[in-house]
């Protein structure tokens, strides 16, 4: 720096040379506002660039929600959780190397539920166009599809609206069913509003499509309305109440007596901060009982959700949206069954496939919520220290043949890191990859392609 402001001082002094005299006293007082005036234009252009860094990350996500940008996968439409472009290999190097493949784990240190093991339906309206309703969703409100900047994949957006909204995949459910899906929220919380309502409703309803005038109120007079026996899952933006809440309510026509409301009051998921950060809700069915979870956190656990043999026929959204800047967004909904008996089966039968250890997007990256799934694994590992497990990772075929390969691979390996290092797993353990190349399902579909996204675990 002073080296350049002399040469440019000498440059000045050059062009004034008829007044070198006063140059000369003047010289120490130029270099010196040359120095301080060359100083805050390199100050300028540090600001410029941390504004701009700034700025991509105040973004407002709404605006960008509505964008069409799309990832393309080989099929040409957007791809699912798979999905990823070729420099993204040096993201998941980056992970690796820098131990971020188990980043996160231990904030889900409580998460006790495990998904069930068969997946029935997989949905992240990667098959649904931008702008569109959901193709295989029944609805008298208003919804559409969109994507984000900030976050993978396609969401159902929810703005001002009032209405049922019915995925014919959610029907039919079994005594033991596990339910997942990822919400988002956006919302002018300064700002009163009549209703903030985003519902999950299960009902044994003899017609899941019928009764699609309902209007999901908040009292039983309005619950009654919809099926003999009905449980609802609300979460409530609205504080003017002392919330925002997330709420189980069951009513049952027969007996009043056996209605009932419980609130957990969820100030730390639902706030101005957390908005557009994804929520993942985590549901179980066992029996009678009902468990939610928002992240790591067991918010509802209702043992006597439903009477004895009720048999479930659908579920439903039923969203409540009283202005413009009352947002809510979902993605990701795996309904899956089987009541998981993860050490028995990898004990006595010496091989355990799951699809439960999910990764972020075209990385190794362990997402959070599979900590459930690891635990047990690394339980059952812990019983029979003196056995060697062979880890493979499997990929759906999104992307190209080379790229999936390497990525099973990485995959695999994340997973026996987080083994040893968080869970303090000692068995000998070696891994594996096999890409793309031994699907168990159609790659053609979301729940295909979820299928086919595993973790196998081989005892020898």
């Amino acid at each position: 720096m002073k080296t350049r402001v002399l040469l440019l001082s000498v440059f000045l002094f050059s062009i004034f040379s008829a007044e070198a005299q006063i140059w000369k006293n003047m010289g120490k007082k130029i270099e010196k506002k040359i120095e301080e005036k060359a100083s805050r234009r390199v100050e300028r252009q540090i600001d410029k660039a941390i504004d701009k860094g700034l700025d991509k990350i105040e973004e407002a996500p709404k605006e960008a929600g509505r964008s069409s940008k799309k990832s393309k996968g080989k099929s040409g439409t957007q791809t699912g959780n798979d999905a990823y472009e070729e420099n993204t290999m040096s993201e998941f190097d980056m992970d690796q190397e820098s131990g971020g493949s188990n980043a996160g784990l231990q904030r889900y240190s409580k998460f006790t539920f495990v998904p069930g093991e068969e997946i029935i339906a997989f949905d992240d309206f990667s098959q649904d166009a931008v702008g569109d309703l959901p193709a295989s969703w029944v609805s008298t409100g208003t919804s559409e599809v969109v994507n984000f900047d900030h976050v993978e994949g396609n969401w159902v957006w929810f703005n001002k609206t009032k209405g049922n909204f019915v995925p014919e995949y959610l029907r039919d459910f079994p005594e033991n069913f596990t339910l997942e899906f990822d919400l988002m929220y956006d919302f002018e919380f300064g700002k009163y509003s009549h209703a903030r309502l985003f519902s999950l409703v299960f009902s044994d309803i003899s017609n899941p499509e019928a009764k699609l005038d309902w209007d999901g109120g908040p009292t039983y007079f309005y619950l009654q309305k919809l099926a003999p026996n009905y449980l609802s899952i609300y979460f409530t933006g609205n504080s003017s109440d002392g919330g925002p809440y997330i709420t189980g309510k069951k009513a049952v026509s027969a007996n009043k007596d056996l209605n009932f409301s419980t609130d957990y009051l969820a100030k730390e998921f639902i706030n101005a901060s957390g908005a557009n950060s994804p929520i993942h809700i985590s549901i179980s069915r066992t029996g009678r009982r009902m468990q939610v979870f928002a992240n790591e956190e067991k918010v509802l656990d209702m043992t006597n959700a439903f009477e004895k043999e009720v048999k479930l026929t659908s579920a439903r959204f039923f969203v409540n949206n009283h202005t413009e800047q009352d947002n809510y967004y979902i993605s990701n909904i795996r309904y899956a069954v089987g009541k998981p008996d993860t050490r028995n089966k990898l004990l006595s039968s010496g091989t355990f496939t799951t699809s439960a250890i999910t990764f972020t997007s075209g990385s190794a990256q362990i997402k959070p919520e599979s900590y459930g799934i690891l635990k047990e694994i690394a339980d059952a590992l812990k019983s029979e220290t003196g056995k060697s497990v062979m880890i493979i990772g499997h990929t759906d075929s999104d992307g190209s043949d080379a790229l999936n390969q390497q990525l099973s691979e990485k995959r695999a390996d994340a997973v026996r890191q987080a083994l040893e290092q968080e869970f303090g797993v000692s068995n000998a353990m070696t891994t594996e990859g096999k890409g793309e190349s031994a699907p168990v399902a159609d790659n053609s579909t979301p729940s295909g392609k979820a299928q086919n996204r595993r973790v196998e675990f081989i005892l020898n």
